[in-house]
């Protein structure tokens, strides 16, 4: 991002919070998808622990937006819940 640019028109500052936090659990799944694929590819190997790492904290990033969603009235959709018995 150059210098002048609105830093509003690239963040969710304009959305209710809900649809932040949802559309920025889409934007880290991308990031989680682009980092498992970076796993399988032959110049990553030696930096493999990092990159275990780096899809580690991001699920936990995902994982923890998902906690705030719920912190702010969110409801869980049905097929997604825990089904323990």
């Amino acid at each position: 991002m150059r210098g002048g640019e609105n830093m509003e028109d690239k963040t969710n500052t304009k959305l209710d919070p809900q649809a932040a936090l949802h559309e920025e659990r889409k934007n880290i799944d991308a990031r989680i998808q682009a980092v498992n694929a970076l796993k399988t590819q032959d110049q990553f190997k030696t930096a493999g622990r990092e990159i275990a790492l780096a899809y580690t904290h991001l699920q936990e990033a995902k994982m923890w937006l998902g906690q705030a969603l719920g912190m702010i009235g969110s409801e869980l959709p049905a097929q997604f819940a825990d089904k323990a018995e």
